[in-house]
């Protein structure tokens, strides 16, 4: 069982640092840019614009954190339901009824 956790840890935190480094080329006419952040777009690299070639960065750290939030948050949640599979059950009830004084 901890070869599971230990793998969706390592396939979990693969697929978030893809997911915050892999950027999308954006190609339009007058506006060339790369965006970074799935589901949030937290950075965007402008190549070009109707002026001209041009190299300037946008960073939204709101929305890095926010990224980050909710894949941590996926990560912790696979990992709890895995280790939860294992739990064993507790049974509550007494074999034996509850005498009382009298």
């Amino acid at each position: 069982m901890i070869l599971r956790v230990i793998f969706f840890a390592a396939l979990w935190s693969g697929l978030t640092t893809a997911s915050i480094t892999v950027g999308q080329l954006n190609e339009w006419p007058d506006f060339v840019h790369v965006s970074y952040g799935v589901p949030f777009t937290y950075a965007v690299h402008t190549l070009a614009t109707f002026a001209g070639p041009a190299d300037a960065w946008t960073v939204d750290m709101t929305s890095l954190t926010a990224d980050l939030l909710i894949w941590l948050t996926g990560l912790v949640c696979g990992i709890t339901l895995l280790l939860g599979r294992t739990g064993k059950k507790i049974n509550c009830q007494s074999s034996q009824g509850v005498r009382g004084s009298a």
